[in-house]
């Protein structure tokens, strides 16, 4: 689902797809056949006080933890950003400082700033804006320019000044906005891309020039990757791609395939050529795509348990207890020493559709020990 820039430090990016639907729970993940805890605990209700919160179709749309310090963030559509930390367990609503914005979107991802901790951007579909901005940790906000409907924001962290931005666009071929001045304004460079190349949902800023794009949808879909800053692009990975991708600590750039069709990495050159690590059969086709736990292990969902890799993605371990529903994504907190799982549903009830109360779940586990 995490990283660009100095990536390992960006980690808690999580992506959202509200209008897909959650996976299937299926058969034992490949490897191992135990239906019972391996290495690891029973998964705990973290919903708390959002349960019943009145949203709309996609209600627990995020979940995201912060790299530096003990918080994290949930977002739900039409109500806004909330977070618990510091060890509680009590979601309280953010954005409520004075002349902050209101988001009312379905937050699809955040980023954070690998050189400002306080400062990360809020990227979001339907209602409202598409990108937010806030650089006091949320006590306000400030939505950035004209950008709608965005599934995941990008930024070059290779520039202080981070003036250059990607935002894909919510299930939509041939657009994606790019702004060279921080947000403020945007343009749209989705017709430089070649026809047919699917929905431009995922991109990763490499730098000011060097961008590449994830797509799915179409059979021409892939990864692209330009350096003249989209006018041109060149497909270096030909076949659907899920979810965000992610920048490990040693430079690697990992991104799911769609369909739960496995996982490719580019060790070396930024998305130039790729190897696909392990097929189709294992993985599951988490929005949320593949994070980094603190010791350079990787770690994702399958179709019935959270999975850890420490060989880059070449086999997979089962860890904890069954997966109690089909998650929308997976999230890890370095200080809880916990993984998240959340779900959404979509009723379209015109009177309201509100969090579920097994909404989010926490699976304990010790990194320093599992």
């Amino acid at each position: 689902m995490i990283r660009s820039g100095t990536a390992a430090l960006a980690l808690g990016v999580s992506l959202s797809f509200a209008c897909l639907p959650p996976l299937a729970l299926g058969q034992p993940d490949a490897g191992q056949t135990d239906a019972g805890p391996i290495d690891g605990g029973n998964w705990i209700n973290a919903t708390g006080n959002l349960a019943g919160l009145n949203s709309e179709c996609g209600n627990m749309s995020l979940l995201s933890s912060r790299p530096e310090k003990d918080q994290i963030i949930a977002g739900v559509a039409q109500r806004g950003l909330w977070t618990i930390a510091n060890g509680a367990d009590t979601w309280t609503q953010l954005g409520q400082g004075g002349g902050s914005a209101i988001v009312t979107n379905r937050p699809s991802a955040i980023v954070y700033d690998p050189g400002h901790p306080d400062t990360f951007w809020e990227s979001g579909i339907y209602n409202g804006g598409g990108v937010y901005r806030t650089q006091d940790s949320g006590i306000t906000v400030v939505q950035l320019g004209s950008a709608i409907h965005s599934d995941l924001v990008s930024i070059d962290f290779s520039d202080p000044a981070r003036r250059t931005l990607l935002a894909g666009t919510h299930e939509q071929s041939g657009k994606l906005l790019r702004s060279t001045d921080g947000g403020s304004t945007w343009i749209d460079i989705g017709a430089q891309l070649p026809a047919g190349a699917g929905y431009s949902v995922s991109p990763l800023v490499i730098d000011a020039q060097t961008h590449l794009l994830g797509t799915y949808s179409t059979a021409g879909s892939g990864v692209f990757r330009t350096t003249n800053g989209g006018t041109s692009w060149t497909q270096t990975y030909s076949g659907g791609v899920f979810g965000h991708p992610l920048t490990a600590s040693d430079g690697s750039i990992y991104w799911l395939l769609d369909g739960g069709g496995g996982l490719i990495r580019s060790a070396t050159d930024k998305g130039i050529s790729w190897t696909k690590m392990i097929g189709s059969g294992t993985l599951g086709a988490s929005v949320a795509g593949v994070l980094e736990l603190p010791d350079g292990r990787l770690s994702t969902v399958g179709s019935n348990y959270v999975l850890v890799s420490s060989d880059h993605g070449a086999t997979w371990g089962q860890r904890g207890a069954p997966l109690p529903y089909a998650p929308v994504g997976l999230i890890y907190s370095r200080f809880r020493k916990a993984f998240y799982i959340w779900h959404f549903d979509c009723t379209f009830d015109p009177s309201g559709d509100p969090v579920p109360a097994d909404a989010i779940e926490r699976l304990p586990f010790d990194w320093q020990t599992q």
